[in-house]
């Protein structure tokens, strides 16, 4: 298993999911629920071992009806309903059974554990997969997108550098999910860049959603091209040049009423135009522009069966630079939005120490490092933080993933940050 590719607790499909009221008098700030909650359409409100966070997020979710997964809730009820039959039995009074719930400490509970911030990206990865593999008329697919586009916000705007070096760690260490996990890296790369460009959130929000969907059209092969070294066939060539057009399509007919969303979508491998200034574009081609280059830039930085990532600063180069070897609108964006050497990343040091990128730096070139291995060569007992603004530790350059041999503490390296 590689670093960081957790066991995953996928959301069923819609036609398997059964979902049962929930009382919102059980939810706790201080007592995580080990299952989902969700509203009447089955979109994820607070996901597994999270907790609630503020007096705010508490009232929005009691302010509407809940409900669970049945299967995913059946234990922790049969546990509720054990520990209450036990207090009538010793004769406590209503409120007191009421209040047990929250506060089982018995033997036979297990204990909840909050999700860490690399396990919360992993579930929201397993309930992109499963919505965009049941993308029908008919579906609730739409409503649990909307979900994880509303839960990953949420995350980077707590986050922001940790996500993306999750995302980043995995798609040069993984090719399991790829179409999901380049999905949603994607979508948080987009998420960083087209604010600075100034769009409108009605613009944002389609981008995001394009992001999400742009390869339902062929989803499933993408995910057989990242795993296997099988050549590509004729007919596979032909789905991937048509995925933009019949992913608009099997969209429209499932739903989806966004025009802006769907031309997204339809356009988000389209070059023509290019010399254009982005500013004379329709909407959908400046949205598509963006979102094709960090396609592009995501697809260098990802592992696939055939070959290794490619160095950050050489995906940056192809997927940032004009043909005059200088960042246009997109490419300063986006460059601004990630770095050069964004988190998740190997750097070597000038000092001769290797590390990961753990945030972003004041400019493109001078990220926040936490090294790993010394100058002699040998593994540090304790990661280092390092601010390459200070000449003694500047980047020399970019390492290949396959070049590390240490296993990188994550959480301790997320929580130097």
């Amino acid at each position: 298993m590689q670093p960081f590719a957790l066991q995953h607790r996928a959301a069923l499909a819609p036609h398997t999911v059964k979902l049962v009221p929930f009382s919102a008098q059980y939810i706790r700030r201080d007592k995580p629920l080990p299952f989902g909650l969700r509203d009447a359409t089955g979109r994820l409100l607070l996901a597994a071992g999270e907790a609630v966070e503020n007096q705010n997020q508490m009232n929005l979710l009691t302010a509407q009806p809940l409900f669970s997964d049945e299967s995913e809730s059946a234990e922790w009820t049969r546990r509720l309903q054990a520990a209450m039959d036990v207090m009538i039995r010793q004769g406590a009074t209503l409120s007191q059974v009421a209040a047990v719930a929250p506060d089982m400490d018995s033997k036979e509970a297990r204990p909840v554990r909050a999700l860490s911030l690399p396990e919360q990206w992993e579930e929201l990865t397993g309930q992109l997969d499963s919505a965009l593999r049941d993308v029908r008329p008919g579906s609730d697919w739409q409503a649990r997108l909307r979900g994880v586009l509303q839960r990953a916000r949420s995350l980077l705007q707590r986050r922001p550098d940790a996500g993306l070096y999750h995302g980043v760690y995995e798609a040069g260490h993984s090719t399991q999910k790829y179409s999901s996990h380049h999905a949603m890296l994607t979508l948080q790369v987009c998420e960083h860049a087209a604010p600075l460009l100034g769009w409108p959130q009605e613009w944002l929000d389609a981008l995001a959603l394009a992001a999400l969907s742009m390869n339902v059209g062929m989803h499933k092969l993408q995910d057989q091209l990242a795993t296997t070294d099988l050549p590509v066939s004729p007919d596979m060539r032909a789905e991937i040049d048509q995925h933009p057009l019949v992913g608009e399509r099997l969209l429209r007919d499932s739903g989806v009423a966004d025009n802006l969303w769907l031309a997204v979508v339809r356009l988000h491998h389209d070059a023509s135009g290019a010399e254009l200034p982005l500013a004379s574009l329709p909407p959908e081609r400046q949205l598509a522009r963006l979102l094709r280059r960090v396609d592009i830039f995501i697809a260098k930085l990802s592992r696939r069966a055939t070959r290794m990532p490619m160095s950050p600063v050489q995906a940056a180069r192809e997927a940032c630079l004009g043909a005059g070897g200088v960042p246009d609108e997109i490419g300063g964006a986006l460059l601004k939005a990630v770095g050069l050497y964004p988190p998740g990343s190997f750097v070597e040091l000038v000092s001769g120490e290797v590390g990961i990128v753990v945030a972003r730096g004041r400019r493109a070139n001078l990220p926040v490092v936490a090294s790993l291995v010394g100058a002699t060569g040998n593994v540090l007992m304790e990661p280092a933080l390092r601010d390459t603004l200070d000449r003694r530790y500047a980047v020399k350059g970019a390492v290949a993933v396959g070049a590390i041999k240490v296993r990188p503490p994550h959480e301790k390296l997320l929580a130097l940050r």
